[in-house]
């Protein structure tokens, strides 16, 4: 009987509020929701974040357990519905199945797969696995030759580009930021956020907190491009350098003042790019 009492009190508690958390950055994947050209021929782009089915199982098996939660998978019409479920033991030592049901519509490339790895990742949402993402504003693409994801513009011109990095609420406790996958090569750092934009102020006029957060999430993407700038083939700053920014960074809350802070950083860090570049120059 007293091996049995050490094993329950060994047995792991399940939390489902670690379903909530986090993904890593890599652990992310990018869709470009909409690109265009500059009339001085620049291409621009923005994107949105999601999970994949794949991330969505290995949160479900690592929170829960690999046999403590199952997906029901059906086809209703043109829509793939899923439910999801997940064992929980009570302290009475009774168990109880808690089940969320979501779908969606068969997609336009590989219909049948497309469809079910969405119903699965919507059903996911419903226990919060990846739902902080409906939080981020659409991002800056990094345009750039080395680019991990491929674009087109409407007149048909190909470009590849990067995502760009994620803030710090977005990612697991002690990451660093603007985790982009690119090498900073050719890539024009995104526009400004406008001042004026409709959804920048509240009634009371103060800047509202989604505002605070595009603005400061672009100029971290910015900051996160000038530290990955390269120059023929060189770095103009060293990882160590580069680490040490993306320290300064994640402890800067994206707040009035906070911005501040990041405008500041960004004056300094291009003022020294500046300087390396004129240096090479000469």
């Amino acid at each position: 009987m007293m091996w049995k009492k050490q094993l329950k009190r060994k047995e792991k508690k399940l939390d489902l509020s670690k379903l909530k958390e986090p993904f890593k950055a890599e652990d992310i994947e990018w869709r470009l929701q909409q690109c265009g050209e500059t009339k001085d021929g620049r291409i621009w782009g923005k994107c949105l974040a999601y999970i994949t089915s794949r991330a969505v199982q290995e949160r479900l098996d690592d929170v829960c357990g690999t046999d403590g939660w199952r997906s029901d998978i059906r086809k209703d019409g043109n829509a793939y519905l899923c439910t999801l479920s997940i064992r929980v033991k009570h302290d009475d030592g009774s168990t109880e199945w808690i089940s969320r049901t979501d779908g969606a519509d068969a997609t336009d490339i590989e219909s049948v797969k497309g469809g079910i790895s969405g119903a699965i990742k919507r059903a996911a949402v419903q226990f919060g696995i990846g739902r902080y993402l409906y939080d981020l504003e659409e991002g800056w693409a990094e345009i750039s030759e080395s680019g991990k994801y491929f674009g087109k513009t409407k007149t048909d011109k190909s470009f590849r580009w990067n995502p760009p990095g994620l803030p710090e609420w977005a990612l697991p406790k002690g990451s660093g930021t603007f985790q982009g996958h690119g090498t900073g090569k050719g890539v024009p750092c995104p526009s400004p956020v406008p001042e004026s934009s409709p959804a920048a102020k509240t009634g009371t006029g103060k800047v509202s907190d989604n505002a605070l957060k595009e603005k400061g999430n672009t100029i971290i993407s910015r900051i996160g491009c000038v530290m990955k700038h390269e120059e023929n083939g060189r770095k103009s700053f060293t990882e160590a350098e580069i680490n040490q920014i993306r320290g300064v960074v994640a402890g800067i809350r994206l707040t009035e003042e906070g911005i501040k802070e990041l405008e500041e950083l960004e004056k300094v860090v291009q003022e020294e790019l500046d300087t390396r570049l004129s240096k090479m120059a000469a």
